[in-house]
């Protein structure tokens, strides 16, 4: 009798079946497998039994959908529970393997969405439950005129890096794309890459296909002395290999030091301009001894080496740890001492008035401790006080109109996202000074920020110059950046953010991280409201 639905009736009692259901009966144990799979326009498979994963490539103009599995074997004797809410016709989907779908029942239906991982449970005796990862097999085509070397995709920050020849493109205001394809063969790409010329700057371009949006970001670059193009550069879950071949074509292989299986690197992370290549390898663990081998036209090269980065978070993201100083300052930090000096903020600054901007908050938290950001006006100086946190040193009160900060801490990681949970309540900006006056009665906005910066020391800010870090891509030593700002409340509850990093340059190594988080994106210039509040918790580094 075939199972068709994920409830199981037993009598009058019906239990809803959310998992593979535990079964401590003594039965034999017969361990349930997926051994072979696939699915229609499949262009390659990988079954992971160590994990209980499929891994599939599709050619990359197809629905994932409405997808057909042409073929399911698994172990003999067991029944297939298939996730009901993927099936097209969960009535009509086989609960036995297959060889081919086209020796089944007429009325069988195998169409499954795979949009998203897909759960299948093998039962017999025991349950096993295994995932299906499809994804399209996408070749991504980048072709700038006077281009040097191959484009530096990354697939998971959707980020592109192209590098042009400063002699024969002595400007980055008249670039002109000549191929542009960063997804399906039959997406649509806004705006058109024929009409986008001015690259001073990082440009997004959306590319839409199967109702999906993706948000890719170009950046065009003169090399420098610090990008070589045919050097391996590893990140902590992935490493870049750039080379040259005269003719034919280049595969590679990686494995962790010590084992004797091979990965093979996939044709789409591979990609090829001219004589020059590019190798993506993906999907590594962190601090861990790889190796790899290129084989060209045939012939197999030497064994190589490189070792990933460990993840690098930053002390006390999570904002757990505070410290005070002559009972009346406090810090986001777990001592007083130098070593433990990560973070700092505005309190110091508004100490003459016994005043504490940024405090530490215990009751209103998703976890331990949080920051609360809280502006102010400091009568006794006669100057507003953005709530804030930042990486960094207060130096001192530059006079009586501003402040002299130290923005950024020593730091090499290569972080994908910043994430964590905030909760702002925005005022309306009773306090203002040039050049922001004019914003007097509107809704203030808090702003978090990240920054990786090739610094040879803290940039030194000054509040009563103006002297202020340029986070436009105009300032050549920012690696990396990426922001969030609202003007709008988010209730009562903490809502979870996610920043993602977009990167210049994937060769060099930042020297400093920056990180700010404020109540009133324009504090710096004295200006906001003294009503805005915005809590800030469980903050984490993300390395994809």
């Amino acid at each position: 009798m075939k199972r068709k639905s994920i409830f199981l009736t037993f009598g009058l009692l019906v239990l809803s079946w959310i998992g593979c259901v535990e079964n401590d009966l003594p039965y034999p144990t017969i361990v349930g497998q997926i051994t072979e799979m696939e699915v229609a326009g499949m262009t390659s498979c990988r079954i992971l039994g160590a994990s209980n994963t499929v891994e599939i490539k599709v050619a990359d103009t197809i629905d994932l959908r409405d997808l057909r599995v042409e073929k399911l074997v698994v172990t003999e004797g067991m029944k297939v529970y298939p996730d009901s809410a993927a099936c097209l016709d969960i009535a009509h989907f086989p609960d036995t393997g297959f060889v081919s779908a086209d020796s089944l029942p007429a009325g069988t239906d195998t169409r499954m969405n795979f949009l998203n991982p897909v759960k299948f449970c093998l039962s017999l005796y025991q349950d096993y439950e295994w995932t299906v990862n499809v994804s399209r097999d996408i070749v991504r085509k980048i072709k700038i005129k006077n281009q040097v070397g191959s484009a530096l995709v990354d697939d998971y920050t959707k980020n592109v890096i192209v590098y042009v020849d400063s002699t024969e493109q002595p400007s980055l205001r008249n670039i002109e794309i000549e191929e542009l394809q960063l997804g399906s063969s039959i997406a649509q790409t806004t705006p058109d890459p024929s009409k986008v010329v001015d690259f001073t700057r990082p440009r997004v371009f959306y590319v839409t296909a199967f109702d999906e949006t993706e948000e890719w970001t170009l950046s065009v670059q003169y090399p420098n002395a610090n990008v070589q193009l045919t050097q391996l550069s590893a990140w902590t879950r992935r490493a870049y290999v750039g080379g040259s071949i005269s003719k034919g074509e280049v595969e590679a292989e990686y494995r962790k030091v010590g084992e004797t299986t091979w990965e093979s690197v996939l044709s789409n992370e591979i990609s090829y301009e001219g004589e020059d290549f590019l190798i993506m390898m993906t999907h590594l663990t962190p601090g861990t001894d790889y190796e790899y081998r290129l084989t060209m036209n045939g012939t197999v090269g030497e064994i190589l080496t490189f070792t990933t980065d460990t993840i690098m978070q930053v002390p006390n993201l999570g904002f757990d740890d505070w410290v005070m100083k002559n009972e009346k300052t406090w810090y986001p930090n777990a001592t007083l001492d130098d070593a433990d000096h990560f973070w700092d903020s505005g309190n110091e600054g508004a100490s003459i008035a016994s005043r504490n901007p940024t405090a530490p908050e215990t009751g209103d938290v998703v976890k331990g401790r949080a920051v609360k950001m809280a502006s102010d006006y400091i009568s006794i100086a006669s100057k507003f006080a953005a709530g804030n946190i930042y990486t960094g040193d207060f130096v001192g009160l530059a006079g009586i109109e501003g402040a002299e900060l130290d923005f950024g801490q020593p730091y090499i990681g290569r972080p994908s996202a910043l994430k964590g949970y905030y909760k702002y309540t925005p005022g309306v900006i009773d306090q203002a000074k040039a050049p922001y006056d004019a914003l007097m009665g509107q809704t203030d906005s808090c702003h978090i920020y990240i920054g990786l910066f090739d610094w040879s020391a803290p940039f030194r800010v000054n509040t009563t110059t103006g002297t202020f870090v340029d986070l436009t891509w105009n300032n050549e030593s920012m690696i990396a950046f990426g922001e969030l700002k609202s003007n709008e409340a988010t209730g009562s509850d903490y809502k979870q953010f996610k920043i993602n990093l977009t990167y210049r340059d994937y060769f060099t190594r930042p020297k400093y991280i920056l990180i700010v988080a404020s109540a009133s994106k324009y504090g710096d210039y004295f200006t906001g409201s003294t009503s805005s509040v915005m809590y800030l918790d469980e903050c984490e580094l993300v390395f994809e």
